[in-house]
């Protein structure tokens, strides 16, 4: 019996080791859309500039404000820095880590849990909120509420709610200058 517990617990540690670094550090356009229709992609976008430094989704630009810097930390963890706006991380706004809440191009970076959903073609990841709120996990999701039109604002929404749309796909971006 302790033979297998030993076992267990080996084998979940590698395979922690492994999850924790679903990709590789290096630059990333974060997106969601049609495999097959590249058209309908739509990518992260830090606007700094805004009055409340907003992260939106736009149709892809040959811009560094698509591109995020990924570092992987301990634990299967991740910070996501926007290479247009130097220093900034995509992070909490002033109404914090709460469901609806929208995300900003902030000085302090935040670690998201990061965890890979679907395989092949439709292979996208989910970022949470490393601490649960209210006993809740809440994900990087989209604002596509009623009556919104795009651009959407990149907010926080509870886990397994339906309407969330909390899996995006990361495209590696080769030339990282």
């Amino acid at each position: 019996m302790r033979q297998a517990i030993l076992t267990l617990v080996t084998l979940l540690l590698i395979a922690q080791t492994v999850l924790a670094q679903l990709l590789k550090n290096g630059d990333y356009r974060i997106y969601y859309g049609n495999y097959q229709a590249p058209i309908t992609h739509r990518f992260f976008t830090a606007k700094p500039n805004a009055r409340d430094g907003s992260v939106q989704t736009y149709p892809r630009e040959n811009s560094k404000y698509q591109i995020w810097r990924l570092r992987n930390k301990s634990k299967g963890q991740v910070t996501l820095e926007s290479k247009g706006a130097c220093g900034k991380y995509l992070g909490l706004r002033r109404s914090g880590a709460n469901p609806g809440a929208y995300l900003g191009v902030v000085k302090n970076p935040v670690r998201f849990n990061i965890a890979r959903k679907f395989g092949g073609p439709f292979t996208a990841y989910e970022l949470a909120y490393p601490k649960k709120v209210n006993g809740k996990t809440l994900v990087v999701s989209l604002d596509t509420g009623e009556g919104k039109e795009e651009p959407y604002y990149v907010n926080f929404a509870i886990q397994g709610t339906e309407g969330v749309f909390g899996a995006f796909k990361m495209a590696r971006v080769s030339d990282s200058k």
